[in-house]
């Protein structure tokens, strides 16, 4: 998949409509971050360093909580993606944004995806950011690689994993990346494997 082809299927698509209980949550956002390389469309994501506090080792997209001078929580993922890889904000093109997504500790995620320009370099932030991970979109938004447990005891009713090459993407990132690959392929998105619910 390039550029065109996925603009093509986000512009003729639906946005998913998720309502969530009026939880008080905290509001913070994450730029889903879309680049060309030469074997195709990727996501460009990070893995979080073993001290933070919350949220250790996972991978996830370049994000965090909104903060009083943000203007919008736009403005808040472009500067947490500025923070963490050294990213500036006036060369990201926002294509727009998914539904909001609630996590654990007690934040409501606003996903808003944009390109970044092919060849980039990255400065990542070592204390926030372990490694950059890239992956492939097509792969990401593979139904068939998805796993679904049913919870009953969490903000949300299910728990999304998506293995690859020995790593797991789950939590809030993994439903993120559903929630997309659903609106880009909503005859697709049973195709998911059910695990036992907990």
């Amino acid at each position: 998949m390039n550029r065109a082809e996925f603009l093509q299927a986000f512009s003729f698509s639906c946005t998913p409509q998720v309502a969530w209980p009026d939880y008080p949550l905290k509001p913070s956002a994450v730029l889903v971050a879309l680049q060309e390389s030469a074997h195709g469309l990727e996501f460009v994501l990070t893995r979080r360093p073993g001290h933070m506090r919350q949220h250790a080792h996972q991978i996830c997209f370049a994000g965090g909580r909104h903060e009083y001078a943000d203007e919008s929580l736009l403005a808040t993922a472009l500067r947490e993606a500025e923070e963490e890889l050294g990213i500036d904000p006036a060369i990201v093109d926002i294509i727009g944004e998914l539904p909001s997504q609630p996590v654990l500790s007690r934040s409501m995620i606003h996903p808003y995806v944009g390109f970044i320009p092919h060849g980039l370099n990255f400065y990542p932030d070592p204390g926030e950011v372990e490694e950059i991970v890239k992956i492939p979109v097509l792969r990401l938004l593979d139904h068939e690689t998805y796993y679904v447990q049913r919870v009953k005891r969490l903000l949300y009713h299910e728990l999304v994993f998506i293995p690859h090459q020995g790593q797991l993407i789950w939590g809030a990132t993994a439903a993120i990346i559903r929630r997309l690959a659903d609106q880009l392929y909503p005859h697709r998105s049973q195709m998911v494997r059910k695990l036992p619910d907990l």
